[in-house]
């Protein structure tokens, strides 16, 4: 419902596919006043209309169609990058002016999150209109003169912290520290997104692995496959694998579904939360992750972790043995034996999935998310640099 003095802010989303850093920004999109409508304009729309990922009544969003050619969609750089931001500008320039007609105001911000160098054409829209932007940065961020142009315009930034590093590097300081608009966050869950508990609707028997991600190598779905077929294990562990297949990606994909015994493969389920509450074990198989929503998520659910000894964000968080359980990065004979001992004694494992979700417990939205919500909706002060010239 509009009310008098709604804002309308633009949510800029250039990936042409589903992942975890789009629900991560929806999540704190639902964090922020019912005076806001989010305009979502997207090359993947199905991310932000899933009936499962928007639950909160309160949350005004229209989603729109980002027209992305295949010829430009994979250019990270050269010329043709450069002819894909010029040409994604003109898309939302003509998408800025589509709204200022219908509601006789510009939008009151516009939301990047996809990370500087994606969301170049973005802070150009910015810079031509003078619009305040808000960046979220969900994982490391590449070098270029781009990013370090995008990144000094002194829009808010909020970065999860294994960003930090790629920012600093980026930025070229010559400090341990980012300037005064950079502000870390963690990822949280909205109450009403909450993951049902496990314990409630399965008993401890016929252990089942949940498997969740996308089929982009680092996720290392290969890893996963390659442990279950090793000591015949997948004859009497089952397995749940939910999958996203990217499109128009130059980056290396891995293969699904693929023949294992005992497998059970779901691509981009509307039925996640049901698939998960039936499992018994969730197992991560990523590279580094920078954060891990999809960990959290079963953490919270109550599953038993498994997760790999990495120095990503949750080996940090979590302690082997009492909240999860660790293996050898990239090592498929470690996995395959974490599996075996679960197996093996699959009742004393509960309690470590009681203490784990304990952890999840600290991980809220509406705490995690509140110092974004307030920069989606605040007059924040843009102080931004003129240096077009240095892009």
């Amino acid at each position: 419902m509009k009310t008098v003095n709604q804002q309308h802010v633009i949510v800029y989303d250039p990936i042409p596919f589903h992942g975890g850093s789009k629900v991560a920004t929806l999540h704190a999109m639902e964090q922020a006043d019912e005076n806001i409508h989010f305009h979502v304009i997207s090359s993947h729309p199905d991310s932000w209309t899933l009936k499962e990922t928007v639950v909160n009544v309160n949350l005004s969003i229209s989603v729109s169609q980002l027209p992305l050619p295949k010829s430009l969609a994979r250019y990270t750089q050269g010329a043709l990058y450069w002819l894909k931001q010029c040409y994604l500008l003109m898309m939302l320039v003509i998408y800025t002016l589509a709204l200022c007609t219908r509601y006789w105001q510009l939008p009151s911000k516009i939301i990047l999150a996809s990370g500087p160098g994606v969301d170049l054409a973005g802070y150009l829209l910015a810079f031509v209109i003078r619009l305040p932007a808000v960046q979220l940065v969900h994982g490391p961020v590449g070098k270029s003169r781009a990013s370090k142009w995008c990144l000094s315009q002194g829009h808010p930034t909020f970065y999860l912290e294994s960003a930090k590093p790629s920012l600093l590097t980026t930025l070229a300081t010559p400090f341990a520290e980012l300037p005064k608009h950079f502000h870390p966050f963690v990822n949280g869950i909205p109450r009403s997104q909450w993951p049902t508990d496990r314990h409630e609707n399965k008993e401890w028997h016929h252990p089942t692995v949940f498997w969740a991600a996308s089929l982009l190598k680092w996720k290392g779905l290969d890893l996963l496959i390659d442990s279950l077929q090793r000591h015949e294990l997948s004859q009497h562990l089952h397995s749940t694998i939910c999958y996203i297949k990217p499109e128009k990606t130059s980056a290396e994909v891995c293969q699904a579904p693929v023949a294992l015994e005992n497998s059970h493969w779901h691509r981009s389920p509307s039925q996640l939360d049901e698939l998960r509450a039936a499992s018994d074990i969730y197992v991560s198989t990523s590279q580094y992750e920078p954060f891990g929503l999809s960990t959290l998520e079963a953490l919270a659910a109550g599953l038993i972790v498994v997760i790999p000894a990495d120095g990503a964000y949750w080996d940090h968080k979590l302690q082997h043995g009492f909240t999860c359980f660790k293996y050898r990065q990239n090592d498929a004979d470690s996995l395959n034996q974490i599996l075996e001992h679960i197996c093996r004694n699959l009742s004393t494992c509960q309690k470590v999935g009681k203490n784990g979700q304990k952890i999840a417990n600290q991980y809220k939205a509406s705490d995690t998310y509140r110092d974004i919500a307030q920069a989606m909706q605040g007059n924040v002060t843009n102080h931004r640099s003129h240096k077009l010239g240095e892009l």
